[in-house]
């Protein structure tokens, strides 16, 4: 498998505290017909937390998958996906996530997301911070995710987390509404 590396260095492990513009959060990386834009991340007030990071994938090439994920914020970056079972949302987490050619799939409150477990230092809004994807034929795309507010359900949802008007992020829905919770 082939590695790519996409950021600067002095990104990869410093964290940057700045105001977000919606484009900002907009600019994609590419590589090998996979674009990945749109990443944000919520908020958390604490070392050892967990976090979740949602993302936009978009192939313009042949049929892949996302295999992994990792940062230096967390021990741990896990994908996950939400199902409804029997009216109870269980997040389970998953091998991988395909992603079909010619295709987009938006990790989003309610579905695919990737789990941050046991952050290495709070995340605060308007933090960056950087994130490996490994996908099985594209390589790994190294981008940067925006964090919002703890509550967040995504750029432009949020009257106050200062991203604007961002309806094409495909974004839904508030985790107030899930049910029970269950993590496998």
């Amino acid at each position: 498998m082939r590695r790519r590396h996409f950021l600067l260095a002095p990104l990869l492990f410093a964290p940057l505290s700045v105001a977000v513009s919606p484009a900002a959060l907009a600019q994609a990386v590419a590589h090998g017909g996979i674009v990945v834009r749109h990443v944000w991340a919520r908020a958390a007030a604490e070392e050892g937390m967990s976090s979740v990071v949602y993302l936009t994938i978009v192939n313009r090439g042949a049929d892949d998958a996302l295999t992994h994920a990792r940062t230096p914020v967390a021990t741990a970056a896990v994908l996950h996906q939400t199902r409804n079972d029997g009216g109870v949302m269980r997040m389970l987490g998953v091998a991988s996530v395909p992603v079909p050619a010619g295709q987009s799939v938006t990790f989003k409150p309610g579905g695919y997301h990737i789990m941050l477990v046991g952050l290495q230092k709070p995340l605060k809004p308007g933090d960056t911070f950087p994130i490996s994807l490994t996908f099985a034929h594209a390589g790994t795309l190294i981008v940067e995710a925006h964090v919002l507010k703890a509550g967040a359900s995504g750029p432009g949802h949020d009257s106050d987390d200062d991203m604007g008007d961002m309806k094409d992020m495909g974004t839904s829905g508030d985790m107030k509404d899930m049910g029970g919770m269950d993590m496998k």
